[in-house]
């Protein structure tokens, strides 16, 4: 009886399958598989913590490396209060589920690591990489909100990774004594090349193609993204843009100078006298003082000299523009007031779509408008940020989710893939997605059907254009 067990265990063992491993630089990574055949690794670090002295310096190419490491869970998000947190807690319990439904957040300034889900490991496999950039006005968000899981999108055939970089006081910050470093400003940013950079040096182990990465993001992500479009430290790390609902795009970028002078303000708020201070003070410190000082700020990426040299609108009207093609769109319900999300969103994202295509780029528009079949939906309708759980796939339990709501997220899937593959979101089963082109631009709405629209809120956007 013990020999047949012993035969039954055997047995068993060995058809179990191996967790998925890759060697980078000198470090096996273990992962898992998430169905049937995407393997993720979680919590893979792209730079050295930023933590010590390494606070409000340029993110450092890692050497704390280990002979294994297990990537099976998500890492600390990076320092930030619980607003995001508290506004899907409070999502959960409009549409009468529990605020548990979502898990406590872990912070810490050790916080930059990427998560990637594969079909494959096959080195020559040469797919696609889409590479997501959460939002949360550069101080608050995380690369593993339940919405930005990539494992739908990877089982067809892209490689996705998502990753985090720092936010408020310790990504988007300076100070005069930083002057003369290799990074004075825009600490977030550099984090977002650095990781880039690593997916360029490594992605190929994962069965990427370096040469084919979309980066897609919302909010604060797409505008941190349009950004690095034009600064030379990015060029050739990406070749495709998504730009989920970005706002502001820097009409009124803030300047070195103002990001030294909230620098200045915060040791003067701590009864500190130099940034070296700073350095000794603990996260928590600089993160309570910082949110009290800055309650109102809004953290845009700034004109720092280094890997920004001049606003985001000015590179556009210079039609300097890299070869990047472009997906742009809005939300219906961006604000409540429709006027505010024309101005705010709508008429930008515009501007940005015709003066791509006006240069020579290609660049297609959306305007996303599905409304969930409930109660709680039809209240806050197509909401800031309601857009991407039908890229990802990604469906919160306690939302409706309709046949209409899979087959449009079924839809956009091919759309976002087929951009990350082609540069082009159309394809043969998809309804045909024109160019956005003056003088007669044409959208994508994605609502309860997809169908080509004329560009929405033509006086307003007329009326921005002409004062911009």
């Amino acid at each position: 009886m013990r020999t047949q067990l012993l035969l039954i265990a055997i047995i068993a063992l060995a058809g179990c399958e191996a967790p998925p491993s890759v060697t980078v630089d000198d470090e096996l990574l273990v992962g898992n598989y998430v169905g049937e055949n995407v393997a993720t690794f979680l919590g893979v670090p792209f730079a050295e913590p930023p933590v010590g002295d390494l606070r409000w310096r340029a993110p450092q190419a890692l050497t704390s490396r280990l002979e294994r490491r297990e990537t099976t869970e998500f890492a600390a998000a990076c320092m930030q209060t619980m607003r995001i947190l508290d506004w899907y807690r409070s999502m959960a319990v409009s549409f009468g589920a529990s605020p548990d439904y979502y898990d406590d957040l872990q912070v810490s300034e050790d916080c930059l690591y990427l998560n990637l889900w594969t079909p494959t490991l096959e080195s020559d496999a040469k797919l696609p990489v889409m590479v997501w950039v959460h939002g949360g006005s550069n101080k608050s968000g995380w690369s593993y909100e339940d919405n930005y899981r990539g494992h739908i999108l990877a089982a067809q055939g892209v490689v996705v990774i998502t990753v985090a970089y720092r936010q408020g006081v310790f990504g988007f910050l300076s100070h005069p004594e930083l002057d003369g470093e290799d990074a004075v400003a825009n600490f977030g940013l550099w984090d977002l090349v650095a990781a880039l950079r690593w997916i360029q040096d490594n992605v190929e182990h994962f069965g990427g193609d370096p040469s084919r990465v979309t980066v897609f993001g919302e909010s604060s992500g797409s505008e941190n993204i349009l950004a690095l479009m034009f600064s030379g430290d990015a060029k050739n790390l990406f070749q495709r843009a998504a730009l989920h609902s970005t706002a502001g795009y820097g009409l009124a970028m803030p300047t070195l100078q103002d990001e030294q002078r909230r620098g200045a303000d915060l040791v003067a708020a701590l009864g500190a006298s130099s940034l070296q201070d700073l350095k000794k003070a603990s996260a928590a410190t600089l993160l309570e003082t910082y949110t009290e000082l800055t309650a109102d700020h809004y953290h845009s990426p700034a004109i720092d000299g280094q890997l920004i040299t001049e606003s985001t609108w000015d590179s556009m009207r210079s039609e300097r523009w890299p070869e990047h093609a472009v997906i742009i769109g809005t939300n219906a319900d961006e604000y409540r007031d429709k006027t505010a999300t024309a101005e705010r969103y709508t008429c930008p994202s515009q501007s940005v779509a015709a003066r791509r295509t006006a240069s020579g780029g290609d660049a297609w528009m959306y305007f996303f408008s599905r409304v969930r079949e409930d109660e709680a939906s039809a209240e806050i309708g197509a909401y800031h940020g309601a857009e991407y759980p039908y890229v990802f796939g990604v469906h919160d339990d306690y939302v409706t989710t309709s046949v209409i709501d899979r087959e449009l997220s079924t839809q956009m899937q091919k759309y976002w893939i087929n951009f990350a593959t082609s540069g082009d979101p159309n394809g043969a089963d998809l309804p045909e997605w024109p160019m956005f082109e003056r003088p007669d631009p044409l959208v994508q709405q994605f609502g309860d059907a997809i169908i080509t629209i004329p560009a929405t809120e033509p006086d307003i956007c007329a009326s921005f254009e002409a004062s911009n």
